[in-house]
């Protein structure tokens, strides 16, 4: 705000307002006239909305003369003119007029946000407005290629974040408030979440890209699936196996980001003690990954086989695995000390390392208990590596299995050894 204060010192209020107003009329404008241009089609373009929003930004300044209703009015006025020009178009066209109306009547309510200086948010929201009706090609070919299966789990996953969620009770329950169902549904949903985008991030991007990049994309869903998939093919293109074990590895390297994202989401001070032993263990995966990747070899067909975007059962398993490994990390913690978090953590791995980051990211809150909490997660990730190593192993080739074995005991040796160093 010092900039348009700065500004209004040499231009009069209501001047800038104008053209603060027809800047916003002109970025959509130039969207809809480009639009406009393509279809030989539409009612309004680069002129006629930058004087909608100077429209409704003097109809909003005349409000402090008149009455609050002139607006009221003058908006109701105007919706009803582009009703009666939508329906007087041809069948054909109307379709095309409805988005077109719609931005209009926008335009007009920005004009008369700028009129009572919400300046910024009136820019903000016309460039939100402005990328939706530019991105209408891309979204109609990512609809186009949705399964009823994919379009079914985002309605569940709409329902679980905007309909469950909300009414959930945001109370603490159990021995030592360690239950809270509103925010065990918090988690679920983002850690759902986070496997939606990576699945779509898959579908879309990664299928019959090649294999690194499907393994990185893969990652963001499960650096495990990746595993068991591209350590069978291993096994079926034994003289692919350099390639798939990079992708087992690329994969495993996702998981430290995130990790650490999902560790900073719930407690953003643990970041400072994750940052280097994750950002070593990152290092020593892409190292392996580009030596493994140095020779230009043929690009087999390398879909994976994603499955259900949104899984119910896999879903409350996860709150259910959360859940379990909170009281494991509490009890452990009474009866055994530091020593138990370890065990916890050790066996949580070997499942899931997304519920111990966040038990044990929460656990630190109180700030005292970083470093043991960092601890705690680095051991979780030492035991889901192990289970990788595990499954190349006994599915995969054996250069598979040994490439990896170098790769993985390199990022478990230097785990320990960190965990030490910081214990002592």
């Amino acid at each position: 705000m010092d900039a348009i204060q700065g500004i209004t010192q040499f231009i009069d209020t209501y001047i800038l307002g104008v053209l603060i107003s027809m800047g916003i009329g002109l970025i959509i404008g130039l969207e809809r006239e480009y639009d406009k241009l393509k279809d030989e089609k539409g009612i309004a373009g680069i002129r006629t909305f930058p004087i909608v929003t100077i429209l409704g930004f003097s109809l909003g300044n005349l409000t402090e003369l008149f009455t609050p209703w002139l607006l009221i009015i003058s908006l109701g006025a105007f919706i009803l003119f582009l009703a009666f020009n939508q329906f007087s178009q041809k069948k054909e066209e109307q379709d095309h007029g409805l988005t077109t109306n719609l931005a209009l009547i926008a335009t007009f309510v920005l004009g008369t946000m700028v009129s009572v200086e919400y300046y910024r948010e009136a820019v903000a929201t016309a460039v939100i407005i402005v990328t939706l009706l530019s991105l209408k090609t891309r979204f109609r070919a990512v609809i186009s290629n949705i399964t009823s299966e994919e379009l079914f789990a985002f309605i569940k996953f709409s329902i679980i974040a905007l309909l469950i969620l909300p009414f959930l009770p945001n109370k603490t329950y159990g021995p030592d408030n360690l239950l809270n169902p509103f925010e065990i549904g918090s988690i679920v949903v983002i850690v759902s979440f986070l496997n939606f985008i990576g699945y779509f991030l898959v579908k879309f991007i990664g299928s019959k890209k090649g294999i690194i990049l499907t393994a990185i994309l893969g990652g963001l869903i499960s650096s495990t699936a990746v595993a068991w998939n591209y350590a069978s093919r291993s096994k079926e293109s034994p003289e692919l196996s350099k390639k798939y074990s990079a992708g087992i590895i690329v994969a495993s390297a996702i998981m430290f980001p995130r990790l650490a994202l999902l560790a900073y989401i719930f407690n953003n001070e643990i970041l400072i003690n994750l940052a280097l032993p994750f950002g070593l263990l990152t290092a020593i995966c892409v190292i392996a990954t580009l030596l493994l990747m140095r020779k230009d070899d043929p690009k087999p067909d390398t879909n994976i086989k994603l499955g259900n975007p949104l899984n119910m059962l896999n879903a409350i398993g996860f709150g259910v695995v959360y859940v379990v490994i909170l009281f494991a990390v509490f009890y452990s913690n009474q009866f055994f000390g530091e020593s138990g978090l370890y065990y916890s953590a050790l066996i949580a791995g070997l499942a899931d390392t997304d519920a111990i980051t966040i038990s044990m990211s929460k656990f630190s809150l109180d700030g005292d208990k970083l470093t043991l909490a960092s601890s705690v997660i680095i051991a979780a990730t030492i035991s889901n590596m192990l289970v990788k190593l595990g499954i190349t192993a006994f599915k995969g080739s054996k250069t598979a299995g040994k490439l990896v074995g170098y790769a993985f005991g390199s990022v478990i040796l230097v785990g320990i050894i960190y965990i030490l160093m910081i214990r002592n």
